[in-house]
């Protein structure tokens, strides 16, 4: 019951990564609204806009690779989650960082509940090495 409900977590955490870059990028609009009034040189306000699209197609990224590292994991195959470990870290990290750059910004700690639960709920489905295993394979 438990793997079944650390699954559900891993995958709707998936999902919310994912669909995440969806809601980044129809915010550029507030980015817009509060930068296009200053004399930003050109070259510089056109690479904060490639930047943001940027990262929406990153949290897409992450999210369908996710849902790849659910389903194997699904299958009984840990490999992967070391994918979903380095995208756990990093949203753990940045959401961190955040926080305290951000004085304290809300909005940041959900980058840290998202990781953490990634991280949580990925290594509860991980498959566990069989205890009768006598090598390490190198």
């Amino acid at each position: 019951m438990f793997k079944k409900l650390a699954s559900l977590i891993f995958l709707l955490d998936s999902l919310a990564i994912g669909l995440g870059a969806f809601g980044h990028g129809l915010q550029v609009r507030h980015l817009h609204a509060a930068i296009d009034r200053f004399p930003i040189e050109s070259d510089m306000q056109s690479m904060i806009y490639v930047v943001w699209y940027f990262v929406s197609g990153c949290m897409f990224a992450f999210g369908v690779t996710l849902l790849w590292v659910w389903r194997r994991l699904g299958a009984g195959d840990g490999r992967p989650l070391f994918v979903a470990i380095v995208i756990g870290l990093l949203y753990v990290g940045i959401g961190a960082f955040g926080l305290v750059y951000r004085a304290g910004d809300p909005f940041m700690a959900f980058f840290v509940a998202l990781g953490g639960l990634l991280l949580l709920s990925g290594y509860a489905v991980a498959p566990r090495a069989s205890a009768n295993v006598s090598a390490v394979r190198l």
